[in-house]
């Protein structure tokens, strides 16, 4: 019997018995439509964790922290290892990590920046101006820093929300931003931080030592990073080795009253960036650092505690339907067993003309596996429907899972793999469902089934 005659006489057996044949399918579909949904909630909570964590920063980026440890008060984040000194032999071996893409070094203080009756209290970071583009560094307006830039500094996209107007007895009120041009106006910047207030009280505590001689520089902004990114957004950047000077500078006017530790901590850095070209490879190279000493942490770190969060919740909903896709199956052996019970002086007949019964158990399977593909194409395009839905009404509940930081994200995501997938399952699950009957009807009698009335 060839495969056409045994697809036309599959389908007429199924079109015969339309109700129960529709019903089987509805259960399929119904077990489709529920996993795949299920599936679908779980690959948006995956979708707006890894957003949430990104809002904050890079996943590319490895911090390693000085810390209030040295090498010879080990660092718990370190395993109880001794701390190696954050130092340019350590960013050496950073840069010598397989995976490792740039590596700066970051020392970071505060100042107050000036721009006419407005000032703003800023962090000020100091880095390697050749790895500006490697991080990320983003341009709205003018440059990146480069090397040999002494007082130049780039801000970040929020600086404007930094400065306000001191001496204004109303500037706890509502915010209004400041009617300033930090690419344009005239900047100075100081580490006084009372500098042009009107009632400069006493700086040092007691009041009855002498104040330092804090110096006024001259700055210049070259460049404003685009907004949007909250590592990047409050900060503003300059040359590493100039805000060492600077940081030299402001001790030395402060007397440097430092501890023996503080001083020695000096010495090196308080912090070093690492970037890494895959984002895959961040936890491996993060754990060689670790190995070497150091203690380091990423946005990864979150990230992965959060997967693993939305693994066992995708496995739960997943599990719930595949109760209803397993409902599903026991309908279409059901199905298949009640049709031999009708079916078995055909199957007789059959047997008698010559069909072997190799062709009797293709065409249950046909049968079997029809039910399962059709259940499972209109179960796929069910879930898209029921997707779209969802992610329309819970467009809301979608912002709130990412924090509200102006991203945008899916409560349900299908993706074009699972499609296929559940295309494939569906008809396997039918054909296994089959395998039984099929196995039924080949050892059926084929005297036995024509003397059945």
């Amino acid at each position: 019997m060839s495969s056409i005659d045994l697809i036309r006489m599959g389908i007429k057996s199924l079109w015969r018995r339309k109700l129960r044949t529709f019903l089987t399918i509805l259960g399929v579909i119904i077990g489709t439509s529920s996993i795949i949904v299920m599936l679908s909630l779980g690959f948006g909570m995956s979708e707006a964790f890894k957003q949430q964590i990104s809002q904050m920063g890079s996943l590319n980026i490895i911090t390693i922290n000085q810390g209030y440890y040295d090498r010879y008060n080990p660092s718990p984040s370190t395993g109880g290892k001794k701390q190696e000194a954050l130092d340019d032999k350590a960013v050496l071996k950073f840069k010598a990590i397989e995976g490792v893409n740039a590596v700066t070094p970051v020392v970071e203080t505060y100042v107050k920046v000036i721009d006419g009756k407005y000032s703003g209290y800023v962090s000020l970071r100091g880095i390697d101006p050749n790895t500006m583009e490697d991080f990320d560094y983003k341009l709205a307006d003018g440059r990146l820093l480069k090397s040999g830039d002494e007082m130049n500094i780039v801000f970040g996209g929020g600086v404007k929300r930094m400065f306000y107007n001191e001496n204004q007895n109303n500037r706890y009120g509502p915010y209004k931003e400041p009617n300033i041009d930090v690419m344009k106006d005239k900047l100075v910047m100081t580490f006084d931080m009372s500098y042009g207030q009107k009632n400069r009280g006493p700086q040092i505590p007691g009041g009855n030592e002498k104040k330092p001689n804090y110096k006024l520089y001259k700055i210049k902004s070259v460049g404003l990073l685009q907004e949007g990114d909250w590592e990047k957004d409050y900060y503003a950047f300059m040359p590493l080795e100039q805000v060492q000077k600077l940081v030299q500078e402001k001790n030395k006017a402060e007397g440097n009253r430092m501890t023996p530790q503080e001083r020695n901590r000096q010495k090196g850095y308080q912090t070093v960036l690492v970037k890494v070209n895959d984002i895959n490879k961040v936890q491996e190279v993060q754990t060689k650092i670790k190995d070497m000493g150091y203690n380091a942490y990423s946005l990864s770190d979150d990230l992965e505690s959060m997967k693993k969060t939305s693994n066992i919740i995708q496995a739960v909903l997943g599990g719930i339907g595949a109760v209803s896709l397993l409902v599903a199956a026991i309908g279409i052996t059901n199905t298949m067993v009640m049709s031999i019970y009708e079916r078995t002086k055909e199957i007789g007949v059959m047997k008698v003309i010559g069909a072997s019964l190799r062709d009797i158990k293709r065409l249950f399977l046909f049968e079997a596996g029809m039910i399962g593909l059709l259940g499972g194409i209109i179960g796929i395009a069910l879930s898209e429907v029921l997707s779209l839905i969802i992610n329309k009404l819970g467009a809301n509940f979608g912002n709130y899972m990412i924090g509200g930081m102006g991203g945008e994200t899916h409560i349900s995501i299908i993706p074009i793999w699972l499609i296929f997938a559940a295309m494939g399952f569906t008809t396997i699950v039918g054909l296994v469902s089959g395998f039984y009957p099929a196995k039924r009807a080949m050892n059926l009698s084929a005297l036995e089934a024509i003397r059945t009335e």
